[in-house]
């Protein structure tokens, strides 16, 4: 991450810091005390999550134990080593959830059920901030950074022409169950609309470093009533 631009590295850490600060405040959240971040890789984010909350919680999630263990002593947390099913992870109940690049590498399913879990280890009127690859990742593939090699992104272009979501692993498992995935914002907020006990809060097309889409999402039912009081 830090060796193709130094500059780089900390704009894309500071990006994600502004879409925290913006979910913060859709959210109605009065105090960010706990934080995850998942996948934390070598605190790309985490060093700007720690620094914009001294006092927080702050646990780091990685299927690389060593980026997790560098991020919790290095910035004053807690590792949780990761698996390859994520729901089989024992995660904290936070208020604040950051996800980067993670649906970006994984086919719907997963997409689907990790959101879900994720929702659930929010605690009430927490949010959950989450990047994809959406339309301008499709863009920038075919102009200017390969993501995968043709033939593989053609079974991705596919499938999300055809669905909405469309995924295929990195050839030969380079790199486990992982590969490129590519969603149109339509798929990701249905399937935020399929998750109980929350609400959408926002989705931001190219919210992060001017590159992946983002989605918020609120623990907060989207289905709790309401009066209004009228003035007599």
């Amino acid at each position: 991450m830090w060796r193709p631009s130094e500059r780089w590295y900390f704009r894309v850490g500071r990006s994600a810091l502004r879409l925290v600060r913006v979910a913060e405040q859709v959210s109605g959240l009065e105090r960010i005390s706990s934080v995850l971040d998942l996948p934390c890789g070598h605190g790309r984010v985490s060093r700007h999550l720690r620094a914009a909350y001294p006092d927080a919680a702050l646990y780091f999630c990685d299927i690389n134990t060593g980026g997790a263990d560098f991020c919790a002593q290095a910035f004053r947390g807690q590792a949780i080593h990761s698996k390859p099913e994520l729901t089989e992870v024992d995660l904290p109940q936070v208020d604040l959830i950051w996800v980067g690049s993670l649906f970006t590498h994984v086919d719907i399913d997963r997409t689907r059920r990790w959101l879900h879990y994720l929702c659930e280890r929010l605690n009430p009127g927490g949010v959950l901030v989450a990047t994809v690859h959406g339309p301008w990742s499709q863009r920038m593939h075919e102009a200017h950074y390969p993501m995968i090699d043709p033939d593989t992104w053609q079974r991705i272009l596919a499938s999300y022409q055809t669905t909405g979501y469309g995924y295929a692993p990195y050839p030969g498992g380079a790199i486990g169950d992982y590969g490129i995935s590519l969603s149109t914002s339509e798929t990701i907020i249905g399937l935020v609309r399929g998750i109980p006990g929350v609400r959408l809060a926002g989705y931001l097309e190219r919210g992060w470093a001017d590159n992946h889409d983002v989605v918020m999402i609120a623990k907060e039912d989207r289905d709790r009533p309401w009066t209004p009081d009228f003035p007599v």
